[in-house]
């Protein structure tokens, strides 16, 4: 096979995208109007963004970019560098980053797909995002990135064919995890309703009256002593999943001699409550064993009287009503305020009503880890797939 050595701007034009302000000015109502393509209208999971939930005047064009269907979008902020194909015709927030093929009739769009979203890229994504507190992708950097291609179109498809494969494997066994999930919260809605409207009336009290935050916080980057050690540091990166059993960065004994910073226990709550992913969605987690938290999350010590892991699906069946608590600070960022995040309802029935749900829990628990496996070796295959695929080997 022979690949092709490049940049990414000799293949792209790349743009980014702007927002017409005050934004509220250019909305409109009126079905013909021209589609806004905003963040939130990518789908989580999905290859494609089909729809758009607002639509803009046309006075706002001169204000903005114009995308294709064809053209990738890559996500400006957030989540650096996660790929999208737009099959609408529209302008783009400046959440985004607009690729355009300069020869459509060599680029194979699915390829393209993976490439861009392979971890090589997104390393590099991250690498060159700049920003104090928001971080955002330089165009003439993103331009200047190394890429290998397949010299022919159908190399290209031969490979993204391969791939898409893979990623279908992956996709539904995460997919069988999520259904999963919605099951227990579905269980604990059948027994106790939504704590918002509390239908049952079951006895309730505020998050800030039955429970405890714990804050974290970074030790200094430059005691190369901290970071040496095998404790887990959680960070919002590691919240991708309902029980914490690892982090992807650890420290040593000598930071919580040294410093303030406090462990937090097994079978403690965690929830993010400042970072862009709030936008879309209030990661929450469970620990497995003692870690660290960073100073993006807070760790919910309940009092006696609440199991610890009840108390956690009581806060992920209300995920949308957190969500909806989310605030803008100053700088622009997402933040989930300490006091507003204190409101949220906890339902508290007696003891034997929470071990109830709680042996549906564990029990459903240990047919879940089995899909978790199939799921991480899914993922696995497919990573290593496109390693292989991006270096000329597949």
């Amino acid at each position: 096979m022979i690949f092709h050595d490049c940049k990414i701007g000799d293949v792209f034009d790349i743009v980014r995208g702007g927002s017409p302000r005050p934004i509220d000015k250019f909305i409109t109502d009126d079905p013909h109007g021209f589609n806004w393509i905003m963040i939130g209208d990518a789908v989580e999971g999905s290859k494609y963004i089909r729809s758009t939930k607002k639509k803009v005047l046309p006075s706002a064009l001169a204000k903005t970019r114009v995308v294709q269907p064809g053209d990738f979008l890559l996500t400006n902020s957030m989540s650096f560098g996660r790929p999208y194909i737009t099959q609408v015709k529209g302008c783009i927030h400046d959440g985004w980053l607009a690729l355009t093929p300069k020869d459509p009739q060599r680029t194979d769009p699915d390829f393209f797909y993976y490439l861009l979203g392979s971890p090589l890229l997104r390393e590099a994504f991250e690498k060159r995002a700049a920003g104090a507190v928001v971080k955002n992708l330089n165009i003439n950097l993103v331009r200047d990135i190394d890429i290998r291609i397949p010299a022919t179109l159908a190399e290209q498809s031969r490979i993204a064919a391969i791939l898409d494969r893979a990623d279908g494997i992956r996709r539904k066994r995460e997919q069988a995890l999520t259904l999963a999930d919605d099951f227990l919260g579905s269980v604990f809605l059948e027994m106790f309703g939504d704590p918002c409207t509390n239908p049952k009336g079951l006895p309730t009290r505020p998050l800030a009256e039955c429970s405890q935050f714990v804050s974290g916080g970074t030790p200094s980057k430059a005691n190369a002593e901290f970071w040496s050690g095998e404790f887990p540091w959680v960070s919002p990166k590691d919240m991708k999943v309902d029980t914490i059993v690892d982090a992807e960065d650890h420290l040593s004994e000598a930071v919580f001699e040294q410093t303030s910073l406090k462990k937090i226990g097994a079978g403690t709550p965690l929830i993010v409550v400042r970072g862009m992913i709030l936008v879309h969605t209030v990661p929450m987690a469970i620990t497995a064993r003692e870690v660290a938290i960073n100073q993006d999350m807070k760790a919910i010590n309940f009092d006696q009287g609440i199991d610890p892991l009840f108390g956690f699906w009581c806060l992920k069946v209300q995920h949308e009503a957190i969500l909806a608590r989310v605030e803008t600070a100053a700088h622009g960022t997402k933040r989930l305020n300490t006091a507003r995040l204190g409101e949220v309802p906890i339902t508290i029935p007696d003891d034997d009503a929470q071990q109830d749900f709680l042996a549906v829990v564990k029990k459903f628990n240990a047919a879940r880890a089995a899909m978790t496996d199939a799921s991480l070796e899914a993922a696995i295959m497919f990573s290593a797939l496109s390693q292989r695929a991006f270096s000329g080997e597949l």
